[in-house]
């Protein structure tokens, strides 16, 4: 029976990677597509459901969002039908994975599972895997405030001496040291996508599993925040020189990591099969958009007077609040829905990435978050604003006054693209003329099944 690895890149498009091709850069996806082609799939329709942590469930379960109806990150945990790693280890195959995106681990006897550094699920592997998660979990969540904790790098040293490929030494040493002396912030990015990639082909080539996944999502970061300083952005938008210099190409920079990594997949699966996957993909967004974080929510959440259980954050500007009922939430959501800025103009977009594209306003508001309640819980995301906040801005609900409310945030993102729910799918079981055009995301699950010869519904 052969093996499969699912390299999954998170949100590329694979269209960007074919103008880098024709300029002359990026050999080893070149080949792969000369030989094998790939398929253009299709997903949610509405523009609120063409996010990651929506598609990828679907490609874990084979069911689209109406059927899985996973519409945050972490709330994976909630749906009852197997994923494909429970699928396939009832079946006697042995699976492994690093960082599945909102994939929850109910796996018996996996060879290893890293989750994503948002999804609260079971950890199985080394004491080196461990260490490289923690670490890298932390560098995640900090990216915005561009820190490394001394811990974090006392572990990604112990696992980076456990797992990387020695060949690739000297490129961490360049690529490490670009980040810290040469301030170029997208480095990081560079250098964690490569150490989960020579971690997930160390641990491949110790275990063997049947079935495999590796998730890389520096690729989608960067095309977020660097598009518009790309060579084959053919647009007009600008990115501010305080923000990536002229010249630099961030994109291009991990899309040369990318296909290194494809070599050395494409050359440990020999004749075995390797799926590559993007769940869905970019396109540029023509209007000027921040999108800040708070840097702490508890302490922001306390000077307003919100009175809670706990509190986490999820991927940037977005964050949980959990309370011990009900009846507490809805008091927060009243005193949290009026907070808006004291003293300056409306900055704020009414609207946010959930909201279809067809029903986007530039209209702007003095308000700072959108809230979804949950029982118990409120999901809140601070509002994209329109310009950089202003310094010494005060924010407000009622009494409570939160001046400063500068200093507790951090700009993440200067806005270069939007989501779109088309993605992509390549197999080196299919030739260039036999692909198909377009398949449903959805099909993955079942192929996946079909190539181990397993019945589904």
């Amino acid at each position: 029976m052969k093996k499969m690895i699912s390299l999954q890149l998170n949100e590329l498009n694979f269209e960007y990677i074919e103008k880098y091709i024709k300029i002359g850069y990026l050999p080893n996806f070149k080949d792969f597509f000369d030989q094998h082609g790939f398929v253009r799939t299709d997903s949610e329709n509405e523009h609120r459901l063409a996010q990651p942590w929506i598609q990828w469930p679907t490609v874990h379960t084979g069911l689209d969002y109406a059927e899985h109806g996973v519409y945050r990150l972490g709330d994976i945990n909630k749906v009852k039908q197997p994923l494909i790693y429970e699928t396939l280890e009832q079946e006697g195959l042995k699976v492994a994975a690093i960082s599945p995106f909102n994939a929850k681990n109910n796996t018996k006897n996996a060879a290893f599972f890293v989750p994503d550094p948002w999804t609260k699920t079971p950890f199985v592997g080394s004491a080196s895997l461990k260490a490289l998660y923690d670490a890298l979990a932390q560098v995640a969540d900090d990216y915005a405030d561009n820190k490394i904790a001394l811990k974090s790098m006392f572990l990604l040293t112990f696992g980076a001496i456990a797992n990387i490929q020695w060949k690739n030494f000297f490129k961490y040493v360049g690529d490490a040291s670009t980040f810290f002396f040469q301030k170029k912030k997208w480095y990081r990015a560079l250098v964690c996508d490569r150490l989960l990639a020579d971690t997930f082909l160390n641990q491949w080539n110790k275990h063997q599993p049947d079935f495999s996944t590796l998730l890389l999502n520096g690729g989608a970061h960067l095309q977020h925040h660097y598009l518009f300083s790309s060579e084959v952005y053919d647009g007009t938008s600008k990115n501010p020189d305080w923000i990536v210099s002229e010249g630099e190409d961030p994109l291009l920079d991990i899309l040369k990591v990318y296909d290194e990594i494809l070599g050395d997949l494409v050359k440990a699966v020999g004749s075995d099969r390797l799926l590559m996957v993007t769940g869905l993909d970019q396109e540029p967004h023509e209007r000027t958009t921040y999108y800040y974080r708070i840097d702490d929510q508890a302490q922001f959440l306390d000077q307003i007077g919100i009175q809670y259980t706990e509190t986490y954050r999820l991927m940037t500007e977005d964050f949980v609040v959990v309370f011990k009922d009900e009846k507490e939430a809805l008091a927060a959501e009243k005193i949290l829905a009026q907070v808006h800025v004291v003293d300056h103009d409306e900055i704020y977009y009414v609207e946010t990435g959930d909201v279809d594209k067809s029903k986007r306003t530039s209209n702007t508001s003095k308000e700072i978050f959108h809230i979804e309640n949950r029982g118990d819980s409120l999901y809140l995301q601070l509002r994209p604003a329109s310009c950089i906040f202003p310094e010494e801005g005060t924010v407000r609900s009622g009494e409570a006054v939160v001046e400063n409310f500068n200093q507790l945030i951090t700009l993440a993102q200067f806005k270069n693209t939007n989501h779109v729910g088309v993605g992509y799918f390549a197999d080196t079981s299919l030739t260039k003329d036999t692909a198909p055009k377009r398949m449903p995301l959805k099909s993955i699950f079942p192929l996946i099944l079909d190539a181990f010869n397993i019945k589904h519904a």
